[in-house]
């Protein structure tokens, strides 16, 4: 078999066989049981999320206890941009697991159908909770896009996707940012609603660019996910997913850390070069706060600069490989408060709406007690340590009980019904020929 000496060349070559998916064969075959770590994963990357959205506005509201603050201002260094990048990057890998079975049996149609059909059903429910009166920012919609977009690419190898991600990367923050600055817009959409479709050529392009998730920035985030769970698959085939987990840990350690430093050295830079410091610590709305090359350096949050693109990529990596070396596939999570956490990770679509319905609740009632004002005096029930405290016992309590009864989320079991359906029926699996 296959031995790679680093992860770079595993993510590149699929193995010798009749397609680019033959590498997903092997494990299902084998009975391979699930890749817990991907759930512990998924669920940190929503709970980053969590806590951008209920911490960070205190930053912005007046007075407040220091400690408090100082944890806002935390989260938004080690949440802001890192948890929306693994949310997508496992997206990608989520993929590649709902697909496998169908690529096995040589169903290529029925594989892509199935995955169009969630990226779909994910946009639906985006467009639903776009109604939802919330502050945050619902990625559903580009998220669904994205999924529809990358479902043919399923059927792509590695390589090419590789290539089409590290195109997308070191061109998308630029044309981003060049096309806001002649539409003289810093953001396009945020939420999307239906009553967005009314306006398809500004949806299109909000979607495509001038949104808070624009694709041209967001797609290789799901293109790297697939590359990442092919090779992980492969690895756990021939028995090297400790040698996997290390090297992918590393590797991406080793790149988020370039990027930030690089991000630091530029931002001196820039400073000394009369920068005004206001811009340069400013958060993106989906693009670069300008044009100019260097700005391509600069790794801060939700711009889709290169230098940010691979920095949260990185980052997105490494909590992969680090946490499939601390719970490898072999092994399986048996102590209560480990299942709870795990079954939460497991039902990301309904954790996520009910988050975001929540918020929504903080929000009318903010406005009820407290008028528009409310967002400046940042109450307990809309950001804080508190609320988001209850948060995490209400995620924590949904993982308890869908554990307890061995079941999937209510939405990731209707929408995996509802693709499964749409893939048609399985055939049964081919033997490969011999070359």
């Amino acid at each position: 078999m296959l031995r790679t000496t680093s992860l770079i060349p595993a993510l590149t070559n699929d193995p010798p066989a009749s397609s680019p998916t033959a590498v997903l064969q092997r494990p299902r075959a084998s009975g391979m049981a699930r890749i817990e770590s991907l759930d512990l994963a998924r669920l940190l990357a929503i709970l980053g999320m969590m806590a951008s959205h209920l911490l960070v506005p205190v930053t912005m509201s007046r007075g407040g206890p220091a400690w408090q603050m100082l944890s806002a201002r935390i989260a938004s260094v080690l949440a802001e941009g890192t948890s929306a990048t693994l949310f997508a990057v496992i997206g990608g890998c989520s993929m590649v697991l709902a697909s496998r079975q169908r690529l096995a049996q040589g169903d290529r149609v029925g594989a892509v159908r199935s995955a169009v059909t969630r990226g779909a059903l994910v946009v639906v429910i985006g467009l639903a909770l776009g109604f939802v009166p919330t502050w945050v920012t619902v990625v559903l919609v580009p998220f669904g896009v994205g999924m529809m977009l990358t479902a043919p690419l399923l059927l792509c190898s590695s390589r090419i996707l590789l290539a089409v991600a590290a195109l997308l990367t070191a061109v998308g923050g630029w044309l981003n940012a060049t096309v806001r600055s002649r539409l003289d817009v810093v953001q396009e959409i945020g939420n999307v609603t239906p009553l967005d479709v009314a306006q398809p050529f500004t949806l299109l392009r909000g979607l495509a660019l001038t949104g808070m998730y624009p694709l041209i920035t967001w797609l290789p985030f799901l293109l790297l996910g697939v590359v990442l769970m092919r090779s992980l698959l492969g690895a756990i085939t021939e028995g090297r997913t400790r040698r996997w987990a290390t090297i992918a840990s590393c590797i991406g350690a080793g790149v988020a850390a370039l990027a930030y430093g690089a991000s630091a050295v530029t931002r001196s830079w820039a400073l000394g070069q009369g920068v005004d410091r206001m811009l340069l610590d400013l958060h993106g709305f989906g693009a670069p706060v300008r044009r100019d090359p260097w700005v391509q350096l600069l790794a801060s949050p939700h711009t889709g600069s290169i230098a940010d693109m691979v920095a949260t990529a990185g980052v997105a990596v490494a909590v992969i490989g680090l946490l499939t070396l601390m719970v490898p596939p072999t092994r399986q999570l048996t102590r209560t408060l480990p299942r709870a956490l795990r079954s939460a990770g497991a039902a990301p679509l309904s954790i996520y709406t009910l988050h975001v319905l929540l918020t929504g609740v903080a929000m009318m009632l903010a406005l009820v007690l407290a008028g528009p004002d409310a967002f400046e005096a940042a109450p307990w029930y809309v950001a804080g340590i508190g609320i988001l405290a209850i948060h995490l016992v209400i995620v924590l309590g949904v993982g308890a009980l869908l554990s307890a009864r061995g079941s999937r989320g209510p939405l990731e079991a209707l929408v995996s019904g509802i693709a499964r359906r749409a893939g048609g029926p399985r055939t049964r699996p081919t033997t490969p020929r011999r070359s």
